[in-house]
Parts: C-alpha cells; structure tokens; sequence
C-alpha cells in the first residue's frame, strides 16, 4: 500500500511538471509564418503541404500519421478458490508513426518538420474502431475531430468465449492523421537548411535519433521494416501502404534507403527545418495553442493537486509504521 502511494505520487507530480512546462513553453509565444522564420526556438506558423502519404490502415491521403493495433486474447486468471477465471484482454500489437518529414508552407517558402521526437501532436482526424482480422476489413470507418490530450478511452463490444474461443471483435485499431492543407503549428528548434547537405550526390546526415530508435527496437525484439521505392508509375503513397502491410503487417515500419532518399528530397526543397530541441517540448498541432493550452494548465494543476495528496498519504502511513512505535 505504501509502495503503490509514492508511485502514485511520483506519477502526479511527474505529470504536474511535464503539463507545467508544455505551459510555460506556449505561454505569450506567437506564432512565425514559415517566410518570416529565423533560427532558434520558436512557435512555426503554415500550412502542411506535403508529401502525400497513404494511412497504413484506411489508405486516407495524409502527409502524417499514427497508428495503433490491440489484439483481445483470452486470458486464465487463478480465483481465490482456486479455480481458473477465463477473461479476454487486449494486448498492443503494433503503435507506429510515420518516418517521412511534412512540409510546413507559407507562400514558397518551406519548412521541414522532423518526424521523430514529438511531445504531443493534435491530428486533423482520429479513428477507433473494432474488427476481426488485420488488416481491418472495414477501411472507411467514421472519424472525429482531433483534440489535445484525447483520452485513449476502453473500448469493448460485446464478446462471447464459446468452448475456450473468442466470439466477436478480434481487434482494436486507432488511426490518427494530418491532413493535406491543415493548418499547422510547430514549437521547435528551428535552423536554416543547406540544400547542398542534401543533394544526391552527397551522403544525407544522419539524425542520431534514427539510429538510437533503432537499437532501441532491436534492444527490445522488435523486428524492423524497411519500405521499398515504389514501382515505375506507382503512386508513392500506395506503395508505402502496401509495404507497411506486408507479410508480417504488425512489425514496425524503419528507416529505410528509401525513406532516406525520399527525405533528401523533401530537404532539398525546404530552407528551414524544425526539429526536437534536447530538454523542451516539440509540438506539433492543427489548432492554434490558444483554443488548447488551457488543458495542460489544468493538467498541471490537477497533477499537482493528486502528488500532493499521495505524498501525504504516504507520509502519513510512514508516520503510522516508524514514528508511532
């Protein structure tokens, strides 16, 4: 009882500190169109034009997404009497986001947004929703808006276990995506960008984060995918879906030559880049901060309100076992 009072302690305080600063980093920051852009830490202002990409499960033109896979399983559980308790549970099989950067405009000038590091995104849509197979047989399901900090809220229908098998939704998928044309807001690093580092001719550098997600996977027994070149008159965007469905469709899309020649590319058009800044928030949202940065104010407060009760708690319980013997 003790040890779970400090770690629910710990974890609201941990959260009070990290909703606090997200606060304190958008607090009076006003947006900079990408044509008015300088170097440092700073709010971009523009519009996602591109690439087009495919959604790896609804197919949905998109220039950024995420993706989430639950499998329900069935599970025996020992009661107190003994005997076993058969449940079925949802376990992640597969949580994915793209690798390719999106390009944030304003007139003819662009901005590249890097994909790895985000501390939170706000898409343009999200879709949950439940099937029996994967890849999901429904590939149109409904959206709704994308909102900060949307709940990633229990999701059940109606299910049997019928002679030790499981009767209704197998799966559980939840895609969330940005549009082209959105509005984007970006809080990062922001540095110029030399065209000449990215010409074919060259080696593109390499984001040390790539290569520290990578051993990160392959640490953890995660088996990484590589995306082909699309084919002669095949659409880029359909051949990046069918490679992130391939044979073993739940492994994680990696960074790939063909990623990497698609983002030099992609540079080569961009005289600015935006990126994750070591020890502050990058963010990347379709909403202007104002219409959503009270909510991690209120998750400040609120994850201060629940550590300082916790910790209470736990000191009180510290008192009871050492201070009243």
């Amino acid at each position: 009882m003790l040890g779970m009072a400090l770690l629910l302690a710990a974890l609201g305080l941990g959260m009070g500190l990290w909703s606090f600063r997200l606060a304190g980093a958008l607090r009076g920051r006003k947006p900079v169109p990408v044509d008015e852009l300088a170097d440092g830490y700073q709010l971009v202002h523009g519009r996602a034009s591109g690439p087009v990409l495919a959604a790896p499960l609804t197919g949905r033109p998109c220039v950024w997404w995420e993706v989430r896979v639950w499998e329900r399983s069935i599970t025996s559980l020992q009661d107190s009497e003994g005997g076993s308790d058969r449940r079925a549970e949802w376990s992640e099989r597969r949580h994915d986001s793209s690798l390719r950067v999106v390009q944030c405009t304003q007139g003819l000038t662009v901005c590249a947004v890097q994909p790895l590091g985000m501390t939170l995104t706000i898409p343009t849509e999200v879709c949950d929703w439940q099937g029996q197979q994967f890849p999901p047989e429904n590939r149109d399901p409904e959206s709704q808006p994308g909102t900060a900090f949307m709940p990633l809220t229990e999701r059940s229908s109606s299910y049997a276990i019928v002679g030790g098998t499981l009767r209704g939704d197998r799966f559980r998928y939840r895609e969330e995506i940005i549009v082209p044309g959105s509005e984007l807001f970006v809080l990062g690093q922001v540095q110029r960008v030399d065209s000449a580092t990215w010409e074919e001719a060259q080696e593109p550098p390499v984001d040390p984060g790539i290569l520290a997600d990578q051993a990160a996977a392959q640490a953890g027994g995660v088996q990484m995918h590589s995306a082909p070149a699309p084919l002669d008159g095949e659409p880029e965007a359909e051949a990046e879906a069918d490679a992130e469905e391939g044979p073993d469709a739940f492994g994680r899309v990696g960074w790939s030559e063909a990623i990497d020649r698609q983002n030099a590319a992609a540079m080569q058009q961009a005289q600015w880049q935006v990126g994750k800044h070591k020890g502050k928030h990058y963010v990347m949202a379709v909403q202007a901060p104002e219409l959503w940065v009270g909510m991690p104010q209120q998750a400040a407060q609120g994850g201060w309100i629940m550590g300082a009760l916790f910790t209470g708690l736990a000191m009180f319980m510290l008192w009871v076992r050492f201070g009243a013997a």
